[in-house]
């Protein structure tokens, strides 16, 4: 388990929650000094605020948002750039629910109802698409999502519907969306801690582009519809384009696969590559196939040397003008390679590899391409 403790704190002196995932849990008292003095003292005297602090015991990792500090204690395996891209993403999420930070409130701001989102950030394994700050998505032959954004679009013209502010889910991927990345990731990491089940519509405000708006999210034959409201639109008064849209949909006949697919490694990749992450910049795709079949112990630490290794090897890609970046540990090489919009990370298994971990990467991108270009 990378995580050990997860606290909010207000800057007035006031934890606004805490949760214990693993060890022993810090003392309250003296985290709740600790962290306002320390945050007090960096903001005086150099003028920014505090962003990790490292012991042998762990590493404790500080994000600073309106009057509230996210702060997080980890296992020093994970590095403090990945931790944060994680309250990153948690932020914008409960901004999102929320409102904007500026406006949360000490006395008023309660996560109790909200737990199950916020916890689901710091389950035993990483969300790929959290930290590449991407998004899983269904590749779709071209002429399919061009009919499918044109269907969206005529929805969003229709008379109290916010524009670009609807989505189409299969599964836990994305079909189609005329959202932002940001925002469709967001809804996304929502949908998937708060399914429909059996509810055929759920109603949440949300804020985003400055202003509250009605998010209702729908079961729509075998997709899920995420459609944003203004705020004075009640479901009644939108629930004929909504209808409309259902009809136009199923009457399209279009070539949608009935349930989300899997994505499988060894669609792209050779016996070598024991996992992979691949995300493509310019369009947010996020791609991190299921390992092969296998014992479940065995799984368990390919996951876990997998996030190790990529917690230190993204710090290394971030640096200017690396595109390349290799390291052995035990039996594993660890490899990544940055070409244009693509970055791709793979696992191997150092004592069969038969290429250079550059032709292989080389490989994975071919298929990985192939695939975006249906």
């Amino acid at each position: 388990m990378f995580f050990k403790n997860l606290f909010i704190v207000h800057k007035q002196g006031k934890i606004c929650f805490s949760k214990n995932f693993a060890g022993e849990p810090l003392d309250q008292a003296l985290l709740l000094g600790f962290s306002s003095s320390i945050s007090n003292f960096c903001k005086q005297l150099l003028g920014e605020d505090v962003k990790e602090l490292n012991a042998d015991g762990g590493r404790i990792v500080f994000k600073n948002i309106g009057s509230f500090i996210f702060v997080c204690h980890c296992d020093l395996r994970l590095q403090s750039s990945i931790v944060q891209s994680i309250l990153t993403d948690l932020t914008l999420l409960m901004e999102l629910l929320f409102g904007s930070c500026e406006q949360w409130d000490g006395d008023l701001f309660d996560v109790n109802g909200a737990q199950d989102i916020l916890l689901s950030y710091f389950k035993g394994s990483f969300e790929p698409s959290v930290l590449t700050g991407g998004v899983k998505q269904i590749s779709l032959d071209l002429s399919i999502s061009e009919r499918l954004d044109k269907l969206l679009g005529s929805l969003e013209s229709q008379d109290g519907i916010c524009g670009n502010g609807t989505l189409l889910l299969l599964g836990n991927s994305v079909l189609h969306s005329r959202m932002s990345l940001s925002d469709t990731r967001q809804l996304l990491q929502y949908y998937k801690c708060r399914p429909l089940g059996s509810v055929i519509t759920r109603f949440t405000p949300i804020y985003r582009n400055g202003s509250w708006s009605n998010l209702y999210i729908i079961q729509m034959h075998k997709c899920v519809l995420m459609v944003t409201s203004y705020i004075e639109k009640p479901l009644e008064q939108i629930q004929p384009a909504i209808h409309g849209f259902s009809a136009s949909l199923m009457h399209s006949k279009l070539d949608i696969p009935l349930e989300e697919p899997p994505s499988l490694l060894r669609t792209y990749a050779k016996r070598e590559t024991l996992a992979m992450l691949y995300h493509n910049m310019r369009t947010g795709i996020t791609v991190f196939p299921q390992l092969r079949a296998g014992p479940e112990s065995q799984q368990r630490e390919l996951i876990e040397i997998f996030w190790s290794l990529y917690s230190e090897v993204s710090a290394a890609m971030r640096v200017p003008g690396v595109t390349e970046f290799s390291i052995v540990k035990d039996s594993y090489r660890f490899y990544c390679k940055s070409e244009t919009v693509h970055k791709l990370y793979l696992l191997l298994g150092n004592e069969s590899l038969t290429e250079h971990p550059s032709v292989i990467a080389n490989d994975v991108l071919k298929h990985v391409k192939s695939q975006e270009n249906q």
